[in-house]
């Protein structure tokens, strides 16, 4: 769609256009995840208000950010929504940045593995000893990965689907950032930091088609793993392997008027999913060599 710009429009210092600075505005909120992915903009009276600008500033400022693909295509009759695509991309540590903002989370995690977790949770812990953050009020981390035993398919030496060196490089892997999750909470715990502190870390004998983030019981991240070839450094040897990698989070949220039916099931879903794997067929991961 073109956009029509009128003097009026125009920004007086350096003639950009008044709706381009709208735009900008309102896509540094979407950014910040206010409002969230399918949740509604503010209405165009509001924003009117808002920027000191006509409707048709307005207007032009939405139907860019349409195009950009951070807004629903608009519906007659209804508000302007952010796109549920709009989050994607985002990484890990900006949707834990986010849940350490409430008074009590909650993570309920199912991975290949918790490096990226871990480094996201240590950033906010380290933030909250500072001073920097606001310190919860409790904390609960509930991890499932695979376990440490059972022969995974992957990762698999290419040439020699026997070598076990890619699976023992693996298990090290888990145990490694498990550890360092474990200890960077229960840390807070000791120092008194947070009041209430609960990490546990179980396993399954299978690896994930899929990882789960379950964030605060308002909050689905969903990342597919594909088979990727790679090459590792192993006892000084570089070998091809074939392994599991996932690059991008899908979000979905329960927060405000934007949620559907179906997300709300499907959240429900995942949640009970996790719920009885944890309950009836998980065992304790062991953290100590």
């Amino acid at each position: 769609m073109t956009t029509h710009t009128t003097e009026a429009d125009r920004d007086d210092a350096g003639g950009t256009p008044r709706y381009r600075l709208v735009a900008d505005a309102l896509r540094q909120d979407i950014q910040n995840g206010v409002p969230a992915p399918g949740e509604a903009l503010p209405k165009q009276e509001q924003l009117m208000r808002r920027f000191g600008c006509g409707r048709g500033t307005v207007q032009n400022a939405l139907q860019l950010l349409r195009d950009e693909g951070l807004l629903e295509e608009g519906v007659p009759g209804r508000g302007a929504r952010v796109a549920r695509q709009a989050a994607i991309g985002r990484p890990l540590v900006y949707y834990i940045s986010r849940a350490f903002e409430a008074p009590h989370v909650s993570l309920d995690v199912w991975s290949l593995h918790t490096e990226e977790l871990s480094r996201a949770v240590q950033q906010q812990a380290e933030l909250i000893r500072l001073g920097d953050r606001p310190a919860p009020q409790s904390v609960r981390v509930r991890v499932l990965v695979p376990d440490l035993d059972t022969h995974h398919p992957y990762p698999r030496h290419l040439d020699d689907p026997s070598d076990l060196r890619p699976l023992r490089r693996l298990r090290r892997v888990i145990r490694m950032y498990t550890e360092a999750l474990h200890h960077s909470l229960t840390q807070l715990a000791e120092e008194g930091t947070v009041g209430s502190v609960s990490v546990e870390i179980r396993s399954l004998p299978t690896v994930p088609g899929e990882k789960r983030y379950l964030i605060n019981g308002s909050q689905m991240l969903t990342g597919y793993y594909f088979l990727r070839r790679t090459r590792i450094l192993v006892d000084a040897e570089a070998i091809e392997v074939l392994e599991l990698h996932s690059d991008t989070l899908f979000p979905a949220t329960l927060e405000g008027n934007g949620a559907r039916s179906v997300e709300r099931t499907e959240f429900q879903q995942v949640q009970a999913w996790f719920d009885s794997r944890w309950e009836m067929v998980a065992t304790a991961l062991p953290l100590d060599e």
